[in-house]
């Protein structure tokens, strides 16, 4: 009985052995070819980056809209605003306006904060300064100005259209048409 468990436990070595010299030779041409692709790839990368090398640029037009388009947000610039129904070419409403719709789903507080619990860390909400919890909406809110400059606010659930100038509804060409000068400082890259 002794000899056999010897022989069974001596086999079993052997068998691992094997297995083990196997597995690094299989791996070993694994990593090999990983190996080829990646020198492969990097001396591809590198032809390219030499032939067709990524350009740099002094001065970014796209940068620049951006940035007009965050000053002309953060400032109280002119706007009118038109409001569509879906499917609908001609808008309900339109006002002279100032600054840009805000969505519904906006917040002045980080929307939420880390609370570590037993099962781990959880996302959890934080209520806004009015005391509610901001939810998901398509609703945008503009504030309008009436005709003695004073503002109110103009919530929609549906399409907003703001243009930086003042501008009118066209009947005839069912279009809007700016009809006095554009306000912010807008790049136009000449």
């Amino acid at each position: 009985m002794k000899k056999t468990t010897l022989k069974a436990i001596a086999g079993s070595v052997l068998l691992g052995v094997f297995l083990t010299a196997g597995t690094s030779s299989c791996s070993g041409e694994s990593s090999s070819s990983t190996n080829n692709d990646e020198k492969v790839s990097e001396a591809l990368l590198s032809d390219f980056q030499k032939s067709q090398p990524v350009p740099t640029f002094k001065y970014s037009q796209y940068r620049e809209n951006l940035i007009d388009i965050v000053t002309a947000q953060a400032k109280p610039t002119a706007t009118t605003t038109f409001f569509f129904n879906a499917g609908v070419a001609k808008p309900v409403y339109w006002c002279s306006s100032v600054g840009f719709p805000i969505p519904g789903s906006a917040q002045l507080t980080n929307p939420q904060q880390i609370e570590d619990r037993y099962e781990g860390d959880v996302a959890i909400p934080q209520v806004e300064p009015n005391g509610t919890f901001t939810g998901d909406t398509t609703n945008t809110t503009t504030i309008c100005r009436d005709a003695q400059g004073r503002g109110y606010a103009v919530g929609w659930e549906g399409f907003t259209l703001p243009i930086t100038g003042p501008a009118v509804w066209n009947t005839e060409t069912s279009q809007i048409e700016l009809i006095g000068a554009p306000t912010g400082e807008f790049s136009t890259g000449e």
